[in-house]
C-alpha cells in the first residue's frame, strides 16, 4: 500500500508485514487491544522525531534544584527545567507523583504531556552504573571515561560513540572488544588500530578499509589474513615500520598516503550491503542479526523492522538507540524496556505508553520521571481496574484528535533542534526549525578568560614534540570550529600511541567520523562482475565497484 508523508509529503509504502508486525506490537491494556493505526509518517520523518528527543554531544553546567550542587548536565541552564544530581534523583525526598494532574479530556495529549514534563525533575545527565565518568550519556558499566554517548562495558574511553566492551581508545564509533584504537568505525576486536573502517581482528594497523584477521598493515582494502602490507602490496618490517612513522609525524606525507588509500579502495569490489554474521537482513551495518527488515548500524536484532543503532533487541519496529529489549513501537533511548510503545528513556519498565524518563516502572500512560511506579497517567496514580478503565477512554479520544499511533511530536522536545542528533541526519537552518514550531538553542557557555590560546597549525607535528603546558591552552581549529581543550588522560593516550594532538575539534572529529557511513537508503541496482540485480546503500552514481555477495566472497577469499 503507498501513502504519502503528511509531514515531507513523500511516497513510502506500509506492506501487509508491515501492519502484521504493528499488530503484534499492539498494547493490551486490560484484555482490550489498542491496535495500532498505519503510520502517517515516512519511515525517515519517524526517524526524524525520536532523533530529535535525544542530545548526544552537547554538555552543560547546571544546579541541581535540591542540593545546589554543581552538575554537567545535556540540559542548559537557560532552558529553567528542574535537573537533580544523581544523589538526589535516586534518593527518597522526592516523588514524581507529587506532581501528578488529571487527565482532562478537552486537551489534547501534547499539551497536558508538555506542561507535566516542565515541571517534574529530571535526572541531569543519564548514566549508571559507572565510575569516574560524568561526562557520558546513555551510558552504563564504565570507567574513566569521558565525552561519550552510547557506550557499555568501557575503560578509559574518549570522546566516542556506541561503543561495547572496549578500552584506551578515543574518537571511535560503532565499535566493539577495542584495545588501543583510534578514529575507527564499525570495526571489532581490534588491537592498536588507528583510522579503521570495518576492521574485524587486526592488530597494529592503520588507514584500513575492509581488512580482517590480520597484522602490521597500512593502507590496506579488502585483505584477509596479510601481514607487513602497505597498500596491499607485501613490505619488508623495516618499510612497514618507517612509513608508519612518517604517517604519524608528517601531516602531508599523511594527507598523500590517505589519497592513495582512497584511490585503492575504487579498485576493491565493495559488498552491496555491509552484513557480519547476519541471516536473512534488509539494510546495512548489521551485526550479528537475523530477520530484520530496514535496519541500520544494528548489532544482535532479531525479528525487527525499522530498526536504527541498537543493541540486543527483539520484536521491535522503529525504534532508535535502544539496548536489550523487547516488543516495542515507535521508541528511542529505551534499555530493558518491554512491551512498550511511543516511549523515549525508559529504563527497566514494561508496558508504558507515551512516557519519558521513566525508570523502574511499569503500566504507566503519558508519565514523566516516575521511579518504581504502576497503574499511572500523567504521573497520578490509580488502581490498576482505574488504569484499565481510563486508559482505553484516553487512547479513543487520542485516535479522533490522530494523536494516537504516532511518538511525541518534535515540538515539545527538550532540546533545541540543532542540540538534537537529528540534526546530523537531517540537518535544518535556524529559520527552517523556527517556521515549523520547534524549538532551536543559541546558548553558548563561555570560556574562562585568562586561559591562552593557540592556533592549530602552530601545534607541532610529532607529538614528541608536544610540552605538558599545552594542557594550560585553548586550540583555535584550522577549519574555524569550536575551540578546544586536551585533557590530561586524553594526552598521555596520544604520546603512548604516537599520535599527533588533533586539529579539529571533539565532536568535529567524530562528525568527520560518521559522515563514513553510507546514506540510509536503498537503490536497486546489478552486480558490477555477474550483473545479477541487487539492492545496495551505494547509488547509481558512486564510484565503487559494488559486488553481489557471492561475487564479493568469491574476490576477497
Amino acid at each position: 500500500m503507498e501513502k504519502h508523508c503528511k509531514a515531507c509529503t513523500s511516497a513510502f509504502t506500509v506492506t501487509m508485514e508491515d501492519l502484521a508486525f504493528q499488530k503484534k506490537l499492539s498494547p493490551v491494556v486490560g484484555g482490550k487491544e489498542m491496535t495500532i493505526p498505519e503510520p502517517t509518517l515516512c519511515p525517515d520523518c519517524r526517524q526524524q522525531r525520536r532523533m530529535s528527543f535525544r542530545n548526544d554531544h552537547h554538555y552543560y553546567k547546571n544546579t541541581c534544584v535540591f542540593c545546589k550542587k554543581n552538575v554537567i548536565s545535556i540540559y542548559s541552564p537557560d532552558k529553567g527545567l528542574p535537573i537533580l544530581c544523581h544523589e538526589c534523583f535516586w534518593s527518597d525526598q522526592w516523588s514524581g507523583l507529587t506532581y501528578g494532574q488529571e487527565w482532562d479530556a478537552s486537551r489534547t495529549l501534547k499539551d497536558q504531556f508538555a506542561a507535566l514534563k516542565k515541571t517534574v525533575p529530571r535526572l541531569c545527565i543519564f548514566n549508571t552504573q559507572s565510575e569516574n565518568s560524568d561526562y557520558t550519556v546513555h551510558s552504563s558499566r564504565n570507567k574513566n571515561c569521558y565525552m561519550c554517548s552510547s557506550i557499555i562495558g568501557n575503560e578509559n574511553i574518549y570522546f566516542s560513540d556506541f561503543i561495547f566492551d572496549s578500552s584506551d581508545s578515543i574518537d571511535c564509533f560503532s565499535c566493539e572488544n577495542m584495545e588501543l584504537c583510534s578514529g575507527c568505525i564499525y570495526s571489532e576486536d581490534c588491537y592498536n588500530g588507528d583510522w579503521l573502517n570495518l576492521c574485524f581482528n587486526l592488530t597494529d594497523a592503520m588507514f584500513c578499509i575492509d581488512c580482517k584477521g590480520g597484522n602490521r598493515l597500512l593502507g590496506c582494502v579488502g585483505k584477509r589474513n596479510a601481514s607487513d602490507q602497505i597498500l596491499n602490496e607485501s613490505v619488508t618490517p623495516e618499510e612497514f615500520d618507517s612509513t608508519r612513522n612518517r604517517l604519524l609525524t608528517d601531516s602531508s606525507f599523511r594527507q598523500e598516503f590517505k589519497k592513495k588509500v582512497d584511490a585503492l579502495r575504487l579498485t576493491v569490489p565493495v559488498p552491496h550491503i555491509w552484513q557480519i554474521g547476519s541471516e536473512n537482513c534488509r539494510g546495512n551495518y548489521l551485526f550479528h542479526c537475523k530477520n530484520v527488515q530496514h535496519g541500520f548500524n544494528a548489532k544482535y536484532f532479531e525479528d525487527c523492522r525499522y530498526v536504527y543503532e541498537g543493541h540486543k533487541d527483539t520484536d521491535c519496529c522503529d525504534i532508535m538507540r535502544c539496548g536489550s529489549c523487547e516488543m516495542l513501537y515507535d521508541c528511542t533511548n529505551g534499555i530493558d524496556l518491554k512491551l512498550s510503545a511511543f516511549c523515549n528513556l525508559a529504563y527497566q519498565c514494561d508496558n508504558m505508553l507515551y512516557c519519558d524518563n521513566c525508570h523502574s516502572s511499569s503500566s504507566c500512560f503519558g508519565c514523566f520521571g516516575l521511579k518504581k511506579a504502576k497503574y499511572c497517567i500523567l504521573n497520578k496514580q490509580y488502581t490498576k481496574e482505574e488504569y484499565e478503565r481510563i486508559v482505553p477512554t484516553i487512547i479513543e479520544q487520542m485516535r479522533t484528535t490522530g494523536e494516537y499511533g504516532e511518538f511525541f511530536p518534535t515540538s515539545i522536545s527538550s532540546f533545541g533542534y540543532n542540540e538534537s542528533k537529528a540534526m546530523e541526519w537531517y540537518p535544518l537552518s535556524k529559520e527552517e526549525v523556527l517556521a515549523r514550531g520547534w524549538q532551536w538553542s543559541d546558548y553558548e557557555q563561555t570560556l574562562p578568560q585568562d586561559i591562552k590560546g593557540i592556533d592549530a597549525k602552530r601545534l607541532p607535528e610529532n607529538i614528541a614534540d608536544v610540552p605538558d603546558d599545552i594542557l594550560t591552552y585553548v586550540i583555535t581549529p584550522e577549519n574555524g570550529g569550536k575551540p578546544f581543550r586536551l585533557i590530561p588522560q586524553e594526552l598521555a593516550l596520544y604520546r603512548k600511541k604516537g599520535l599527533p594532538v588533533p586539529r579539529l575539534h571533539p565532536h568535529d572529529r567524530l562528525l568527520a567520523l560518521t559522515n563514513q557511513q553510507n546514506p540510509r537508503a536503498l537503490y536497486a541496482r546489478t552486480c558490477d562482475k555477474c550483473q545479477k540485480t541487487i539492492e545496495t546503500t551505494y547509488s547509481l552514481e558512486r564510484p565503487e565497484k559494488v559486488y553481489c555477495e557471492h561475487c564479493y566472497l568469491e574476490t576477497v577469499y
